[in-house]
């Protein structure tokens, strides 16, 4: 009687072990799962962004080819506060260094701007074109 009893004990252990680890591998492939489309989120919220301020380039650019330049200053000023946070925010260097560049303009776009310079188009172009290099 008692070696069943003993015998009882250690098929529930073993069952409970087999049942814990079988669940724990379950865990540790939904956590990689989980981890990667994380990963994959960021990628995509990234590339959103980036291409929102390149169609946010486009519209200045048209903006100023109509020569609406008081729209376009108040465009250029919302675009470069924007474009400043999201630099900031981010942690890819590469990334915080192309986009440094394009920030570079701002004083001479919204000076531009200001004045009613249809010449400013080329420097909006730049932007444009800047943003076009980062992936």
């Amino acid at each position: 009687m008692k070696n069943k009893i003993l015998l009882g004990a250690v098929l529930m252990i073993v069952g409970a072990a087999i049942g814990f680890a079988s669940q724990y591998s379950k865990l540790i492939a939904a956590e990689h799962d989980v981890n990667s489309l994380r990963q994959d989120l960021a990628v995509s919220q990234r590339a959103a962004a980036i291409n929102g301020f390149r169609n946010r380039a486009a519209l200045l650019y048209m903006e100023t080819a109509r020569s609406n330049f008081s729209v376009a200053l108040e465009m250029t000023s919302n675009y470069f506060t924007d474009l400043r946070v999201f630099t900031d925010q981010t942690s890819d260097a590469t990334l915080k260094q192309e986009l440094g560049k394009v920030l570079l303009s701002r004083d001479a776009i919204i000076a531009g701007l200001a004045k009613a310079d249809p010449a400013i188009n080329v420097q909006i172009q730049e932007v444009f074109f800047g943003l076009q290099r980062v992936n």
